[in-house]
């Protein structure tokens, strides 16, 4: 009789113990988790900073920011170029200007992002 009641100390005892220990676990488990993940966004690990400089210098990268200044700046030219015809009314100018504001401002960031 005597190893059932050690057994049944024993069972307390383990099961005490995983319910201290588990929380103390998920807790560890988490710093580890948000330290390595806030080195890895700093580019500490991993090279990330390595990888975002050369994404930034990549062909692809830059041509398409040049198409885009290229298509913004042809946008401008052709609505500069319809809004020098006196015959439009009023809404369409107006159309126009906000059009014209737009490209301006998509081209002034890609500018920028280059």
């Amino acid at each position: 009789m005597s190893y059932r009641n050690e057994f049944k100390e024993a069972k307390a005892g383990v099961r005490w113990s995983f319910w201290r220990g588990l929380p103390l676990f998920m807790t560890i488990i988490v710093v580890l988790a948000l330290f390595f993940g806030g080195l890895r966004a700093f580019g500490v690990i991993g090279q990330t900073i390595v990888e975002r400089e050369v994404f930034k210098q990549s062909y692809q990268r830059s041509s398409s920011f040049e198409a885009r200044i290229a298509n913004d700046e042809a946008t401008i030219s052709e609505i500069n170029m319809q809004l020098m015809n006196p015959n439009l009314d009023e809404n369409t100018v107006f159309n126009l200007n906000a059009q014209l504001s737009a490209a301006r401002v998509r081209l002034a960031a890609a500018r920028r992002l280059k």
